[in-house]
């Protein structure tokens, strides 16, 4: 496969070129000659193997060179500005070839915003995440790291290979980075329709689970994510199991209103114990969802990581590195390896090595549905995996969700409504485009029409503990004897082997081990999570670009897989940078607020209004200057390089917080906007789920529930030929809705035999009644 990258930087487009690299495409990586010098940390991370070549799009020959590579590449991705793709045609190159065309830009092309200069901070702003982090009553803080462009650069590389796989006649393909930052979100947005709750910041607590947060431990801090089914394990193991069952305590509701005294009774339990004792005890002795926060070089040493071959040794200047490998692997086969940085070739005569890729009968015929024709068993829960396969049922795969009769919970409030099990905004949020199978699979004839629905299936997909499906009966290898085809992806918290494997996890207590809260917090004393369960939708997205990977080569040897997902790796490799630099530096970085690396002023920064705010950059001298003159800054010798405001600190921070202080946030960031410095406004969920550039965009999709009403969800952050495919998409089923259409259609069921399925509670349609006077 070749697979062309156009880009000055190391963000969206080269991490997803990385990931083509990472499982065999050759890679060309075409700079302009005037680029600056990328980051040491920044070009390991995602650049190993890549060939590349510095040639100019305005230079005559060189576009001609450019374009020769692009008519004969698969792949053709970019993520150059908009300004760019516009003077110079960049879109163009390689229009009217066979190769799938991939644009990432900040906002898409066009809206509103689409003009808009954009970072990282300012879009994690306007994306309604910055909000939701750092503590009530001080700045919120901007998340650390390359989420924002790996994120994007995961969307563009899943669309661009399940287009070739589906032999789909889309040509191009359109991501904005703001739509997948709103298309991640958890139940931020569900709260605010459904129940018309603005979420916010919390510090490290979560918003409505107790106990969640990071907790004082003897040598650091330790993360917990007690959900009610652990909390009878928890109350033991901090010494007050008279909570566990009765009194207030015994519910989440009653632990979230005497919060304070949940939390100090797990410190004075716990607080002499060391970080990684905790981490073992609660893990090994009582089985909760429990994590530590770990410095990089813990992460670079753990032992887990070690012994499943996660890191992998890239050569680099002066000896060697440990950088982050495929967070998933193909059982019977070895992990892929990373690459050294290669030299840039001479310009003249560069050509493809690799052979092109197969081209497949033309199958899909709708450009936004590629995986039409491919079947999934989803039997995933709470959100990686319903993310991931929500994301395979958006590009047409037919998704078949498989559900215990409990799986959407058994007791509900009550006001609830006769069938509250089906109008949960979280469950239908993620479960557009699937069908509903009710089906107790502890029961030997329940078991055995799982195993006849494999057989007709492409993908059976699950997140349950790496223990739970061979406990079943209904390990890979009962699969593979149903149907050596298939693809079984399993992604339990730490992967199915080492000596995490049992372990139990979930995004809040697994986000502290992968390292994220060595990066973020207000100071060195004050670590901070991100409060969005960061590795969820990490390992979501990642799984849905692995079940793609893993069609793509069937296609080629016919052979099923099974895939070994870890969303602890997927975690941990989002922050391939750092680890890097960690190594480059000998030294373990510092928690610093909202400041850069290399860009000053860079912060989050009050608003007129109550609790208002903007984030804003100035990323070299120019917008330094622009941004003085919005703001009326007097001008400071000091500060007209980078180096000086960097210097200056707390103290420029101080004198941009005073000018923007009277400003309105949105009329603020137009201003700067027109001056060509980055800005976003701080957006609470009410208002990017109103946001003017997502709404003229048509991202948001209506779709009707038949018991739930009509709805605006979130989209596609995918644009193919223009069309984000919603005219096509369904809206969640209810508990159960499909199972006499589905064994029907599929295993020839007749009407007597499903009815005493159901009499026999092989089948169902509602949760257990629960007992008398419960």
């Amino acid at each position: 496969m070749r697979v062309l990258e156009l880009s000055d930087r190391e963000d969206a487009a080269a991490f997803a070129a990385k990931l083509f690299r990472r499982w065999g495409a050759e890679v060309i990586k075409v700079e302009s000659p005037e680029r600056a010098a990328s980051r040491p940390a920044a070009d390991l991370a995602v650049n190993g193997g890549k060939r590349r070549v510095r040639l100019d799009v305005r230079d005559r020959g060189d576009r001609a060179a450019i374009e020769a590579l692009a008519r004969t590449a698969d792949v053709v991705l970019t993520d150059h500005d908009v300004a760019d793709l516009d003077a110079h045609g960049i879109l163009a190159i390689g229009e009217g070839s066979t190769a799938v065309r991939v644009s990432i830009t900040p906002f898409g092309l066009d809206g509103p915003y689409r003009d808009m200069p954009a970072t990282n901070a300012t879009l994690l702003a306007l994306g309604g995440y910055t909000w939701l982090m750092g503590d009530p009553g001080r700045a919120p803080l901007t998340m650390p790291g390359n989420y924002v462009p790996y994120q994007a650069g995961t969307f563009a590389y899943l669309a661009a290979l399940a287009t070739l796989l589906g032999g789909s006649p889309a040509r191009t393909i359109e991501v904005s980075m703001l739509e997948c930052l709103a298309s991640l979100h958890q139940f931020t947005d569900t709260m605010w329709r459904f129940e018309g709750i603005v979420r916010s910041r919390h510090g490290n607590r979560w918003e409505n689970l107790c106990p969640t947060t990071l907790l004082p431990a003897a040598d650091g801090w330790y993360g917990v994510n007690i959900l009610q089914a652990f909390w009878f394990p928890f109350a033991h193991w901090i010494g007050r199991p008279e909570t566990a069952a009765e009194g207030l305590w015994a519910t989440n509701a009653g632990r979230m209103a005497d919060q304070d005294a949940v939390e100090a009774a797990a410190m004075k339990a716990l607080w002499d114990v060391p970080r990684r004792e905790i981490f073992r005890a609660g893990q090994e002795n009582w089985r909760v969802p429990v994590g530590f926060a770990a410095s990089l070089r813990e992460v670079l040493d753990d032992p887990h990581l070690a012994e499943r071959g996660f890191w992998r040794t890239m050569p680099a200047a002066g000896g060697e590195l440990r950088v982050p490998g495929a967070p998933y692997r193909f059982a019977g086969e070895e992990p892929p390896e990373e690459p050294p940085l290669r030299e840039p070739e001479p310009a003249g005569g560069i050509a493809w090595d690799a052979f092109p890729a197969p081209r497949l009968a033309a199958g899909a015929e709708d450009p936004a549905r590629p995986l039409a024709g491919v079947r999934v068993l989803d039997l995933t829960r709470i959100w990686s995996g319903p993310l991931a396969t929500r994301i395979l049922g958006d590009l047409g795969a037919e998704v078949i969700k498989i559900e215990a009769s409990t799986g959407r919970g058994a007791v509900f409030p009550a006001d609830a409504g006769p069938r509250p099990w089906n109008t949960q905004g979280l469950f239908n949020k993620l479960s557009r485009n699937k069908t509903s199978l009710c089906i107790d699979l502890k029961a030997p004839e329940g078991r055995a029409i799982f195993l006849e629905l494999v057989r007709q299936a492409d993908v059976v997909i699950e997140n349950f503990s790496a223990r739970a499906m061979p406990g079943l009966g209904l390990g890979y290898e009962q699969l593979k004897a149903a149907n050596d085809r298939i693809i079984y992806l399993a992604m339990p918290a730490f992967g199915m082997r080492g000596p995490y494997r049992d372990y139990v996890g979930l995004g809040p207590s697994i986000e502290p081990i992968t390292g994220m809260t060595a990066l973020m917090g207000y100071s060195d004393d004050e670590p901070r999570v991100t409060s969005k369960a960061l590795t969820d939708a990490i390992a979501g997205t990642t799984a849905a670009s692995a079940v793609i990977q893993a069609l793509w080569c069937r296609a080629g040897t016919g052979e099923g897989a099974l895939i070994d997902l870890s969303q602890h790796e997927t975690g941990v490799g989002y922050l391939a940078e750092a680890f890097i630099e960690r190594q480059l530096t000998g030294e373990e970085p510092q928690r610093t607020g909202n400041a850069h690396a290399s860009m000053a002023p860079h912060g989050v920064y009050r608003c007129a209004g109550d609790d208002e705010w903007i984030a804003l950059a100035a990323r070299n001298d120019r917008e330094w200057a622009a941004l003085c003159g919005v703001l009326g800054l007097a001008a400071v010798p000091g500060y007209a390089s980078a180096g000086g405001r960097l210097a200056a600190g707390a103290e420029l921070d101080a004198s941009v917080q005073a000018a923007t202080s009277g400003r309105d946030k949105y009329e603020l960031m137009a201003a700067l906007a027109a001056a060509g410095v980055p800005a976003g406004a701080v957006q609470r969920p009410p208002e990017y789920l109103d946001d003017r550039h997502l709404r003229d965009r048509g991202y948001f999709s209506e779709l009707a529930h038949p018991e739930a009403g009509s709805t605006p969800w979130d989209g596609n952050p995918l644009r193919f030929d223009g069309d984000r495919g919603h005219d096509s998409w369904f809206a969640a089923p209810c508990l159960g809705a499909d199972n006499r259409g589905t064994l029907s259609a599929l295993l020839g069921f007749d009407a007597e035999n499903l009815d005493r399925l159901y009499a026999e509670g092989v089948l169902a349609e509602a949760p257990p009644a629960p007992p008398s006077g419960g």
